[in-house]
Formats: C-alpha cells, structure tokens, sequence
C-alpha cells in the first residue's frame, strides 16, 4: 500500500515538472489532447502560487513549493517503509 503510495507520487511530480516544462515551451493555452490533465494539475499548483517580481514578468515558485512538498511526503513514507512500521490511523 504505501509502495503504490510512493509510486503515485514520484509519478505526479514526473507529471507537474513536464507541466512546468510545457508552460516554458509553449506559453498560452497547452494542445487539447492535453488539457484535461493540465487544467487537473493547474488547479493544484494555484494554491500554491507564489509570484515574485522578476524584471517586467514574475517568477511563480508555487511548482517548486508543491514538489518539494512531494519530495517531503516521499521521503517519509520511505523512512517509515524502510523502518517496517505503518501509519497510524
């Protein structure tokens, strides 16, 4: 159960940094094949949207907050795996 866990969740910053990376490839509106699963992961990093004035533009860290926010989560269920305990509920 909590290797699934892990998995999905290695797996969702897989899908937010090619997210990331699309929105500096191709500004604007992403390809309709796509955008169900954009508009999904864009609803997630708005609340963690962070703007911080960059010159003409802005730098939005939200991405960078919400993966390192993954990061943290993983890293804990890895200890608890590795440590053969569970969860309490």
């Amino acid at each position: 159960m909590l290797i699934a866990l892990i998995n999905l969740l290695r797996a969702l910053q897989f899908v937010v940094l090619i997210r990331v990376l699309l929105t500096w490839i191709m500004p604007g509106s992403p390809p309709r094949a796509i955008q169900p699963v954009t508009s999904r992961i864009d609803m997630v990093l708005k609340r963690f949207q962070v703007l911080i004035p960059a010159g003409p533009g802005y730098i939005d860290l939200g991405p960078m907050l919400f993966l390192l926010l993954i990061e943290v989560i993983n890293r804990i269920l890895i200890a608890v795996v590795i440590s053969g305990s569970t969860l309490p509920y």
